[in-house]
């Protein structure tokens, strides 16, 4: 069940790991902290979730990232104006995360040259309707997930609070979009500095920029972390192939830097400190992937491995390694899922019973509910969390309103929370700890924000299809043209339980039953479940040529949101791979 762990208490009141507490201060800041690495080079940390450096030049400012929301900027800003007045000339991208305070530090100059990889401004502009997600339609579930990771829910005092401040709260941004791309390897002069871009491989997106100063051997990167590369978040997301992640720390390890700059922990000085920091990291991250493969070739499942790949002391000596941000206890099943998929090769796992069903049979096999929760109640005493969660979660799976239940599994996961290193599992664990108490509401899901689906309302009603519920449908045969305001057209195509979205009706070999004449702002209501069909086909925002009550009925055999357990947050800055 794991060994002992000592508890401490962080300086928010937060109960929470000691052995986090005893690392965090060496790999981040645990309050505002302006750093100079070398001369004329300044890394502004703690103001945000991920830090910026500005070099100092003659001709003015460059920084290299931005925050990953305005207000991340404005922060940042006003502490740059404590050591310099000089404006900013250029910007620097090393990833798409931190790249939304960019108009703040311009400070009204819409000539600044702002470098970044040739794809940013796409996965920019992509990830405005919501978390990065391999099936687009399932984001605003996964931007659900996304907002219970960083700390949305979560107090910033007390016992329960968050520990490391990963906390992003939403807002419009100040995006400023890349106007000078750079290729992998290409040497340009900024501002005076000799600089040379690498863009070949990334971290956990698609993106980044490593900046090279080879005059005065300073590396600004996005490779090395303050916590063991995130192969994956437990908040959900595309995969991250661990060996573009080496790849590119081989890359930071080989050019031998003097100074080591990091958009993702704090700088490092001494060339022989960073070969050694960035190896043991390095070789973190290879044990991470080598093992879980050796795993895989020995027959361990996903679930298996999880409890097998645990590093060995002295990778968790590396102050890099501390496993703060996520742990490495849930990369190796996803390494499973990636190349194996979910079936362990253990046949009695080929078709397992519904988990309804297990929890039924498990309980009566345990002797009943009282048996179940004494049982639970053993373990934490023993303070095997992990195993009374598990147990109750039987009950909870039987009565998700029974209070007792709720309560004991909100115990459990508390308790967890407090010994968990991982910010990332203490949010999920203690976001739901406080949700089975009534004290927070989490979202299932999120839809966007209604000027990201008016923008593009033919994605959206490709993205509804999804929707359809069977039960609803039955026997329907129709087809629905839509014809947007902004010129667009496309259709849905239901055949009782699916739903064909349509791109181009004028095509297709089915002609529409109805037309349905909307502003994509309109779509966006029924999108997001702001209101009905039936009341917007009466207000006249959609005109319908055809049986308008049909086409009520149509739309409402789709699932609707819950407005009162959705939240709809500004499109911009929130949306991360982090």
């Amino acid at each position: 069940m794991g060994a002992p762990v000592e508890l401490a208490t962080a300086k928010n009141g937060a109960i929470t790991n000691k052995r986090l507490l005893d690392g965090i201060d060496t790999v981040a800041w645990p309050e505002p902290t302006i750093e100079t690495p070398a001369e004329g080079v300044w890394v502004f940390g703690g103001y945000g979730l991920a830090p910026m450096a500005v070099i100092d030049t003659p001709e003015g400012l460059i920084a290299f990232d931005t925050g990953d929301t305005r207000h991340d900027g404005e922060l940042m800003f006003e502490a740059l104006r404590t050591v310099s007045d000089k404006p900013v000339k250029a910007i620097i991208y090393g990833h798409s995360h931190t790249c939304f305070g960019a108009g703040v530090l311009a400070d009204g100059d819409d000539d600044v040259m702002v470098i970044g990889h040739p794809d940013l401004n796409d996965v920019v502009e992509a990830n405005a309707g919501g978390a990065p997600a391999y099936f687009p339609e399932i984001g605003p579930y996964l931007t659900a997930r996304l907002m219970i990771q960083f700390n949305a829910f979560m107090p910033s005092e007390g016992p329960d609070a968050w520990v490391v401040p990963t906390t992003l709260e939403p807002d419009e941004g100040a995006f400023m979009p890349v106007n000078t791309p750079v290729e992998d390897g290409q040497e340009m002069d900024v501002l005076g500095v000799k600089m040379q871009f690498f863009t070949r491989y990334g971290s956990d997106d698609k993106v980044h920029t490593t900046v090279w100063l080879p005059e005065r051997e300073i590396l600004l990167t996005t490779m090395l972390w303050s916590s063991p590369p995130q192969l994956y978040s437990v908040r959900g997301d595309i995969f991250r192939d661990p060996r573009e992640w080496l790849a590119g720390l081989k890359q930071n390890r080989d050019l031998q830097p003097e100074v080591l700059i990091s958009a993702a922990t704090r700088p490092i000085v001494g060339k022989e400190y960073i070969q050694r920091t960035l190896e043991g990291y390095l070789d973190g991250a290879s044990f991470v992937l080598d093992q879980s493969l050796r795993g895989i070739l020995g027959g361990r499942g996903p679930n298996e491995l999880r409890h097998l790949v645990t590093f060995p002391e002295y990778l968790n000596e590396i102050p890099n390694n501390l496993q703060n941000y996520g742990e490495i206890s849930s990369y190796s099943p996803a390494i499973h899922y990636q190349c194996v998929g979910w079936y362990d090769n253990d046949a009695a796992n080929l078709k397992p019973v519904a988990p309804w069903d297990e929890a039924e049979r498990l309980v009566s096999l345990m002797g009943g509910r009282e048996a179940v929760l004494e049982a639970a109640a053993e373990a934490m005493e023993k303070k095997e969390y992990a195993w009374a969660a598990q147990l109750v979660n039987y009950l909870y799976r039987l009565d998700s309103e029974d209070a007792e239940v709720r309560q004991a599994k909100a115990d459990a996961l508390r308790q967890m929370a407090y010994v968990a290193t991982g910010a990332n599992d203490r949010a999920h664990l203690m976001s739901q700890a406080l949700a089975l108490e009534g004290k927070v509401v989490l979202p299932k899901v999120i839809p966007p924000a209604p000027e990201v689906i008016a923008a593009s309302p033919t994605t959206y009603v490709d993205h509804f299809r999804v929707r359809i519920n069977p039960e609803l449908s039955g026997e329907t045969e129709a087809m629905m043209r839509f014809d947007f305001a902004d010129g667009s057209s496309c259709g849905l195509h239901i055949r009782r339980a699916v739903a064909e979205f349509v791109a181009d009706p004028d095509t297709h070999y089915r002609d529409p039953d109805m037309v349905l004449t909307l502003a994509g702002e309109t779509w966006a209501k029924i999108f997001a479940s702001a209101d009905t069909p039936a009341a917007l086909i009466a207000n006249g925002e959609i005109e319908v040529s055809g049986d308008a009550t049909e086409a009520a009925r149509l739309i409402d055999l789709f699932d609707r949101y819950i407005p009162e357990e959705a939240v709809v947050v500004p499109v911009g800055s929130l949306f991360h791979n982090h």
